[in-house]
């Protein structure tokens, strides 16, 4: 952290003396440090991203909520977001799983069942569909309380359609969860509310009393179940943010019943896990495109949620020997390109710089480690290292700053390869966006990475 330590000192310098116009004035012109900036030539190429860890056993892992939906285009191919759903009965305060009537009593049987999933209004929608083609089957064997899920994770499953419509239609205001026949005063949420077929509510129904027992008999018996798409949205929906402790709870599968007084009642299974899958097919657009090209020096691209990154790889570290990094920022500015509109899906809201450890783990560059060890919150990590969309002169750009990870390449510590990806801080921020930018080749605008230094010699 040599830059960090020489700002560090120059600070403290300059606070404790009375006279700060004549520090340095007894050294002879010789002797004064020179400060110089440069721009550092380095080559760029698209690659797909590694997979996310989002669940660890029963502890989702990174930002709240899950994205579901399908984007078809011509840039970026087709984006299909899917969730499994592991399914939790209602337990005691004693611990012990609730029974529920309908199993209890021949009498009272069940009306419908409906799955709700609550819409995480801080980030609702990306993209402008709001109509959902969608599937609902169920998993063919419960899921693992201790194994890790990834981004990429895909479970089996059996059997045919298990929902009664085939799409559904999402909006961020609230509507009726439960009316007043249920709950006083009627529920309302921004959700999205899926009925189930009849033959599903019949299954449940004829659930033995024994199925109940514990929850992994209930798991043996239903498992759980797998939403997918079932076509394009041209939108995902941002889902199950976690529910406020003094809410009502009703996300889950809703059992509606009536018991034995006639009443109308809910018998709620809510989901144990959540495991995403996010998948990309990039056959035949521009993605597939610069995928192919072993450089991309006119046009690269992002795309967050394990999409796709950009790989850059510095080619003359040389220049800087003898010099100690004041500060390096990568300058890329949005790519204008025939064709493509920003209007419907809007731009990544901030993009980070990762690298290889020597086991091929993508990880934080050294800068951003430091702020993460000094627990440094979002304000203090915009301003050291940035990677925000700012605006210049009408032009949209990214500026990510590497400057003590910039300093470990030279002084050969780490390879002199970054990875540029999609990174927003705040639970209130897109992470599927994506971008075009231009590369070091563009002939307008390229990117650049400037480097203000300190010679030593």
């Amino acid at each position: 952290m040599k830059n960090v330590l020489f700002a560090t000192t120059l600070l403290l310098v300059l606070g404790s003396c009375t006279d700060p116009i004549t520090v340095g004035s007894e050294l002879l012109q010789a002797d004064r440090a020179t400060v110089g900036e440069m721009d550092i030539p380095f080559t760029t190429r698209v690659v797909e991203d590694d997979s996310t860890l989002t669940l660890q056993g029963l502890s989702p892992v990174g930002a709240s909520g899950y994205s579901f939906g399908q984007l078809d285009d011509p840039t970026f191919g087709t984006t299909t977001h899917s969730l499994y759903l592991s399914l939790q009965p209602p337990r005691s305060v004693t611990g012990l799983t609730i029974l529920p009537p309908f199993v209890r009593f021949s009498s009272v049987k069940v009306d419908s069942v409906i799955m709700i999933l609550p819409i995480d209004t801080l980030k609702a929608f990306y993209g402008p569909g709001r109509d959902f083609p969608f599937q609902v089957v169920e998993l063919a064997e419960p899921v693992s309380a201790s194994a890790e899920f990834y981004s990429d994770a895909e479970l089996p499953t059996r059997g045919g359609n298990l929902a009664a419509n085939t799409s559904f239609t999402a909006t961020a205001t609230p509507t009726l969860v439960r009316d007043t026949a249920i709950t006083s005063p009627a529920l309302l949420r921004a959700h999205v509310r899926v009925r189930m077929s009849d033959a599903f509510a019949d299954r449940i129904d004829n659930l033995p009393a024994s199925a109940f027992d514990t929850d992994s008999i209930f798991r043996n018996n239903l498992p759980g179940v797998l939403i997918e798409p079932d076509g394009s949205s041209d939108a995902l929906v941002y889902l199950l943010p976690p529910q406020r402790s003094s809410d009502t709870l009703y996300r889950g599968i809703n059992v509606h019943f009536r018991d034995t007084s006639g009443t109308q009642s809910i018998y709620r299974i809510d989901y144990r896990q959540v495991i995403p899958n996010y998948s990309y097919d990039y056959s035949g657009s521009l993605i597939e495109t610069l995928l192919a090209q072993d450089t991309a020096q006119d046009l690269v691209a992002l795309q967050g949620q394990s999409g796709v990154i950009t790989e850059l790889t510095l080619t003359d570290l040389a220049s800087l020997t003898g010099r100690v990094v004041n500060r390096a920022v990568l300058q890329l500015p949005v790519a204008s390109v025939a064709g493509v509109s920003y209007s419907d899906y809007s731009l990544p809201s901030r993009v980070e710089l990762f690298y290889r450890t020597g086991d091929g783990t993508l990880t934080v560059i050294t800068d951003r480690l430091e702020l993460i060890r000094s627990q440094a919150g979002t304000d203090a990590i915009d301003f050291l290292i940035g990677g925000r969309l700012e605006e210049e002169n009408g032009v949209q750009l990214y500026d990510p700053a590497f400057s003590v990870h910039l300093q470990r390449m030279i002084d050969a510590e780490v390879p002199p390869r970054i990875y540029l990806r999609v990174t927003p801080l705040l639970n209130n921020e897109i992470r599927a966006s994506r971008v075009l930018l231009n590369g070091p080749g563009a002939a307008e605008r390229p990117a650049k990475i400037r480097v203000t230094f300190t010679n030593i010699d």
